[in-house]
């Protein structure tokens, strides 16, 4: 069945999605999924059509209804059932930044939540989606390929931070909603930097698939959003020493490593223009 859903925003992890629900939430002409990551496309699409549905409000007259989950980008699987399910006018937002900065974000989650307490350069090795998940060109390219040059929209996470409210302009451009500029756009979307028991963090993130695997979503991002749950499990930098900075030289071999994946990114990036503003004369 050709779903009524119209926008998906595909990824990258760690470039502002948190920041990108919280403003799109607020905006009058789009309506968003009840649950943050619904993981439908790529971990519960056994569950069918009709849950997936069930998860989002009336539409209510809005420009576009959608959801926000940043691991589509990195599944080829979930890119080829979004592809044959989502209806022909459907958007897909993909925000991508520095991958050198964006690898160090990875691995300072990984360490925030209990996943690992390696330094940089044990845990590239030991969790290799911390690089695999910085390859923008790679997987900004399957996303054309399976869904289609006219479809796809590129944002810039850099440009999120220099300028929220320019990005915030070219979003909803890119959804074909209007620009709401009343819209909290200099909100700064805030993370924790260390769990004050890893253990404990880590059980519960188990538990909260569990939750997500007996269909209910809503209760995990209700749980991950709440201020006071937060603020008990997870402590500030300040009052907490981080883990230790990534040497200069790993820093280098990680830009060289890049290299070539970023001048696949520019030619894509090039390719989108083209192919919109075609659609656009």
């Amino acid at each position: 069945m050709t779903l009524t859903i119209d926008f998906l925003y595909l990824g990258g992890d760690k470039c502002g999605s948190t920041w990108v629900h919280h403003i799109l939430d607020r905006h009058p002409d789009v309506a968003l999924a009840r649950a943050k990551e619904l993981f439908y496309f790529d971990r519960f699409y056994d569950k069918g059509p009709e849950w997936y549905l069930r998860q989002f409000p009336a539409r209510d007259g809005r420009l576009r209804i959608g959801e926000i989950c940043h691991d589509y980008l990195y599944s080829t699987a979930a890119l080829d059932r979004i592809a044959r399910d989502m209806a022909a006018e459907s958007r897909f937002l993909i925000t991508v930044r520095d991958p050198v900065e964006r690898t160090v974000s990875h691995w300072k989650y990984l360490r925030k939540i209990g996943t690992t307490d390696l330094a940089l350069e044990e845990a590239l090795v030991a969790h290799p989606q911390i690089v695999e998940h910085s390859m923008f060109g790679k997987h900004v390219a399957a996303a054309i390929e399976r869904l289609g040059a006219e479809r796809v929209h590129v944002l810039s996470f850099e440009q999120l931070k220099a300028d929220p409210a320019a990005f915030g302009a070219a979003m909803s451009a890119a959804l074909g909603v209007p620009f709401r500029p009343d819209l909290p756009y200099a909100d700064r979307i805030l993370e924790a930097q260390a769990a004050r028991n890893p253990n404990l963090v880590r059980r519960l993130r188990n538990a909260g698939w569990l939750v997500r695997r007996i269909g209910s979503p809503r209760i995990v991002s209700a749980i991950k959003s709440n201020p006071l749950i937060s603020k008990l499990l997870y402590t500030s930098a300040s009052s907490r020493s981080g883990p230790a900075e990534p040497l200069p030289e790993t820093l280098a071999r990680l830009a060289e490593r890049f290299e070539q994946d970023q001048g696949l990114l520019a030619e894509r990036i090039a390719q989108l223009q083209g192919a919109q503003a075609g659609v656009g004369a």
